[in-house]
């Protein structure tokens, strides 16, 4: 339930400012500390307990707690601190994929305005409202802003802090004592709650030509890479078809993504193309397994190489992220449903997220995390467009009503008795 003292620090322009001014931080991707700098000050005013968690030098978590009286179910309110690009991408362009905040007719613009500031800034606001309003509840109530999760991973050429997300900083701060009974992720969810998230799995495809001059491509025996891949390519498409028809989770199926292809030596053509390689993503609903998928892949390859007789292609991966779902069950999943209908007026429909997201982490090791958070809804007059497309935006009195379902959450659920 809603505590009358808690309003008072729960207003339109407070919230507004704080994603203003954390839009305005710049935070890529290894660049967090500024970002996390900001929170542990405005934590700190407030009253909690805080602290700078460092998973590598330079990239610090930000913590923060309100220790409750003892006794209580314990919350962690968490959420990523780097955003999905840096601002700099010449690809890019428009006031949403910028570092820096525009305000337009009760929408703020900017990068990291919907992933997830947005979601960031409601609930630091809620959590400084509890704070400051000398409520004491029986339960813990911690913060954990974290580094790294935006989906990105080393590979070949591609490596430093830049490339280190999907979850880095998540798995470090519940390995490292930031723990709770529940967690709520306030990832972009359109004020949805979301108790489970697809997964995935990141394949590496290669195959090989023959080491030669391309003045004598044309010769019998002679295996361009790049020729083959093309011939591998529609039964890669059919298996993805397949895949998406095989699997569902609350009426959403997964799906295949040819996402990169890399071939031949651009700066010397007059060798034959002796590799060519294609990046695969496959997406996971909760109950798939996998080494299941792994080896559903490895039969198109072994499919492939016996109809063209070569070899078969040499398959790598390099990225694993399942799956998850909890129970809508769980005293979370009742405390937040009911704050939902308290504060909108309605307990919308659950969800399941279709991006990555750091729940799998907190949930496999032992705190059951759901996904609420602002942010996500394309603007009306933008309808039917993707947000990586027009770029990033939240609208502010969804970032209140977010704020407020996180108090109201937070004060029923840290006054239950743990079950």
């Amino acid at each position: 339930m809603l505590h009358q003292t808690t309003s008072q620090y729960i207003t339109k322009e407070r919230v507004a400012q704080t994603l203003v001014e954390m839009v305005n931080i710049s935070s890529p991707t290894g660049g967090e500390a500024d970002m996390a700098n900001y929170v542990v000050d405005r934590m700190r005013k407030a009253g909690l307990e805080t602290e700078l968690q460092y998973v590598s030098e330079g990239r610090p978590n930000a913590v923060g707690h309100i220790k409750g009286t003892g006794g209580g179910t314990n919350l962690l309110f968490t959420g990523h601190m780097d955003t999905s690009y840096d601002g700099t991408e010449d690809y890019l362009s428009g006031d949403g994929f910028k570092p820096q905040a525009v305000e337009k007719d009760g929408w703020i613009w900017g990068l990291g305005a919907s992933n997830m500031k947005s979601g960031l800034a409601s609930a630091l606001v809620a959590v400084e409202a509890i704070a400051r309003s000398g409520i004491r509840l029986a339960g813990d109530i911690s913060f954990g802003g974290v580094v790294g999760e935006i989906e990105k991973t080393a590979i070949e050429e591609f490596q430093g802090t830049s490339f280190a997300g999907y979850g880095v900083g998540s798995k470090h701060l519940v390995t490292h004592g930031v723990t709770a009974d529940y967690a709520i992720l306030m990832e972009p969810t359109q004020n949805r709650i979301s108790p489970a998230n697809m997964g995935c799995v990141w394949f590496r495809v290669t195959v090989t030509g023959t080491v030669n001059h391309s003045a004598f491509s044309s010769r019998p025996g002679v295996v361009n890479a790049i020729t083959l891949m093309t011939e591998l390519y529609p039964d890669l498409m059919e298996w993805g078809k397949r895949y998406e028809a095989a699997h569902s989770f609350m009426g959403e199926h997964p799906n295949i993504t040819l996402g990169a292809i890399r071939g031949g030596a651009p700066w010397r053509l007059s060798r034959n193309p002796y590799s060519c390689s294609l990046y695969i993503e496959a997406r996971l609903v909760p109950g798939q397994s996998i080494e299941a998928v792994k080896r559903d892949l490895r039969s198109v390859l072994n499919g492939f190489a016996e109809r063209t007789g070569t070899g078969e292609p040499e398959l790598y991966v390099y990225l694993t992220d399942p799956a998850t779902a909890i129970s809508e069950d769980l005293p979370i999943i009742d405390a937040l449903g009911q704050a939902q209908a308290q504060v909108s007026g309605e307990r919308k429909p659950s969800i399941i997220r279709r991006p990555g997201a750091d729940a799998v982490h907190f949930t496999v090791y032992g705190v059951p995390c759901v996904s609420f958070g602002p942010g996500g809804r394309v603007h009306p007059d933008l309808k039917g467009q993707p947000m990586h497309v027009v770029g990033e935006h939240a609208n502010v009195d969804e970032l209140v009503t977010a704020a407020n379902i996180y108090v109201a959450t937070a004060l029923d659920l840290c006054n239950r008795a743990p079950s």
